[in-house]
């Protein structure tokens, strides 16, 4: 049916008030959904698409920590390795419980650089966040 203007019909009081609660609902949605998106992840995993170098680095510590969001990962080894600039770097990776034997100090590890970002170091056994781990399969 066609309404020429000025005949449309009124909408009631409560089909207004239900329409102007849905869209705040669905704005509000976006919003959250927005806002819960962990940035940091998402830009390392878009540098990552650009590729990554393989280097060698060094186990220098051992040791345990909890964590609530991975309770079977309580090794966290420390590491150094050099980036293809000639620095070295240190950084930190959290470990399944059953690999503890094998990251000893003094051990030499792969480590894997982002291509153009270096400081963007992981090692192919770290616990990573399930969004990141899904990003990365998403990606390739």
């Amino acid at each position: 049916m066609v309404y020429l203007s000025g005949s449309t019909p009124r909408r009631s009081p409560a089909r207004r008030l239900a329409r102007i609660l849905i869209g705040l609902a669905a704005v509000s949605l976006i919003v959250w959904g927005l806002a819960s998106i962990p940035y940091d992840i998402l830009r390392a995993e878009r540098s990552r698409l650009f590729g990554e170098e393989v280097t060698s680095g060094l186990v220098l510590k051992l040791r345990t920590d909890q964590d609530p969001d991975h309770p079977h990962a309580k090794v966290v080894i420390e590491y150094t390795y050099v980036d293809p600039d000639g620095y070295a770097r240190r950084a930190e990776a959290r470990l399944p419980d059953s690999l503890w034997r094998q990251y000893r100090p003094g051990t030499v590890i792969k480590v894997l650089l982002v291509r153009g970002r270096p400081d963007i170091a992981r090692i192919p056994d770290e616990v990573e966040p399930a969004f990141q781990v899904w990003l990365r399969n998403l990606m390739n």
